[in-house]
């Protein structure tokens, strides 16, 4: 779905490929690690995590953006900075076996610095390289506990997935940056949210 999504960013050149190497990379190695950690930490508590990273990103994703003096130049990130987010995001999104974008995102726009329609076009790569890495590791961690994979289920989500990701960047295109952030921390606050009232019952043993 990511990789279908990418495509277009691709051709339109709104992707920065030195996030996506030094964000990247590190992030599939983060996402192995979580994969492999996961079976040792209870569900709930992998959610409700994840849930509280998601508010926490909606918060700093729905602030005014800075409001820059004439004449300024943007300095890129270090690259050790950019490999230690994308290792730190990757271990979260392996944990919890998700592709990420909800963390990749705000990560790109508020650390690295991109405009959103970059920042999108970039995250979605990043998010294919994740999604392959840590799904590598699931389907070893699953045949370990004896379940497998219903790839019925696999090919129709992938397909609609991947229509739906073609759409949204035709919507995504025609909406001003600023305005893009908002929803984005909107829906971020929503899912958040609903992550915990699912995850709490059992967390706290209600």
């Amino acid at each position: 779905m990511a990789l279908a999504g990418a495509i277009p960013w691709t051709i339109k050149r709104e992707v920065d490929w030195r996030s996506v190497v030094w964000f990247g990379i590190p992030g599939m190695a983060g996402t192995w690690l979580g994969a492999a950690v996961s079976p040792w930490i209870p569900g709930p508590v992998q959610l409700f995590l994840f849930a509280l990273v998601m508010l926490m990103a909606a918060w700093m994703m729905f602030r005014p953006a800075k409001v820059r003096p004439e004449g300024y130049v943007h300095v890129p990130r270090s690259r050790t900075l950019i490999i230690l987010d994308g290792l730190g995001v990757g271990v979260l999104t392996g944990l919890v076996g998700v592709g990420g974008g909800f963390l990749i995102l705000p990560a790109l726009v508020l650390l690295g610095g991109l405009a959103m329609h970059r920042a999108i076009g970039t995250s979605l790569w990043i998010i294919a390289l994740k999604s392959f890495s840590g799904f590598a590791k699931y389907v070893s961690v699953l045949g370990a506990a004896g379940m497998v994979l219903d790839w019925r289920l696999i090919g129709i989500f992938t397909a609609v997935g991947a229509g739906g990701s073609l759409v949204g960047q035709q919507l995504a295109g025609r909406l001003p940056q600023q305005k893009l952030r908002k929803m984005f921390s909107v829906f971020l606050v929503l899912m958040g949210l609903f992550i915990i009232a699912r995850t709490a019952p059992g967390l706290f043993g209600a």
